[in-house]
């Protein structure tokens, strides 16, 4: 299962749910947060044509150059579909077998402290700059024998593969299905109320902070975030100006827990959608307990500089 953390809210739409890639740059640059968020999407099937290296290179420095949560060292390898090849594509499940993209991204990273949270952290904002550039992609993790896969591409026994993804431009067939998948995502994801706290774990929200607009849309842009299985393992607590983060619940495979890294996606989506809406802020990892979960597992708490309307 994946991990769970919790907010509460009852917002509306934050952005354009179904709509097409962006034709040009100049409509690229004029999309906020909240409308790549809502473009994000899971694409299986890509075009076979490569992109162009530079266009790769910007969505690397994306993550590369990213805002990080810890000092962990993490790096990106690109790899053709042609070096992934049939054999390393099988070691990570289904997905190798219905996905085939003309570049896949890796990421790998040394074990420290904190580390997958800022995977997750700094991996979301490449995949959301590849769907700014109108690129697809697919969170691939859990899903693959690290082992296999890090020998497989050349990687040193020091370096721990987190997650992957396919990259290219989706085909027509993505696009013709995107009302579907987002009719779907909307269906199976938790209610606001079911996400987000007032105080403390299981309290609604009051209706002075529902009212407020702003808020409202920053907290709809993190429950939109990817997770393992849709799972949203995230929940948080918002108790005025400061915004816990929190999982009761733990996802491991080969000695990583996945929920930690849907919870970095997660704040991810958070900060981006605060700082676009003016309110600011910024993580603090761990150090509290949680409101009415004592036995959850603390992740952070997001500290707003502003929460006026």
């Amino acid at each position: 299962m994946a991990a769970r953390y919790f907010f509460v809210f009852r917002g509306k739409k934050f952005g354009t749910l179904i709509g097409g890639t962006p034709t040009s740059d100049k409509e690229r640059k004029r999309m906020d947060i909240f409308e790549i968020i809502s473009r994000r999407m899971s694409v299986r099937n890509y075009q076979p044509e490569p992109v162009e290296a530079a266009e790769i290179q910007e969505v690397l420095n994306a993550g590369e150059k990213a805002e990080t949560l810890t000092q962990a060292e993490l790096r990106f390898h690109v790899r053709s579909d042609e070096e992934m090849g049939g054999e390393v594509k099988g070691i990570f499940g289904s997905y190798g077998k219905i996905i085939r993209a003309p570049h896949y991204i890796v990421l790998v990273a040394r074990e420290s402290e904190g580390y997958l949270l800022d995977a997750g952290y700094r991996f979301e904002q490449a995949i959301l700059e590849a769907t700014r550039r109108g690129l697809g992609t697919c969170w691939v993790a859990g899903l693959f024998k690290e082992t296999s896969l890090r020998i497989a591409l050349g990687l040193e026994e020091s370096w721990r593969v987190v997650a992957l993804t396919p990259i290219g431009r989706p085909t027509d067939q993505s696009f013709v299905s995107r009302a579907l998948r987002v009719a779907v995502r909307s269906s199976t994801r938790k209610p606001p109320g079911q996400i987000f706290f007032w105080q403390r774990h299981g309290a609604s929200l009051p209706a002075s902070v529902l009212a407020n607009e702003r808020l409202m849309r920053v907290l709809e842009a993190t429950r939109w975030a990817p997770s393992w299985a849709n799972k949203q393992p995230w929940r948080f607590i918002l108790t005025g100006r400061e915004v816990l983060a929190y999982k009761q619940m733990r996802q491991v495979k080969e000695g990583k827990d996945y929920h930690l890294l849907d919870c970095g996606i997660a704040m991810v989506h958070l900060h981006l959608a605060a700082m676009a809406a003016g309110m600011g802020g910024r993580w603090e990892l761990g150090g509290f307990e949680v409101p009415g979960a004592p036995d959850a597992e603390p992740i952070g708490r997001y500290l707003l500089e502003s929460v006026s309307s």
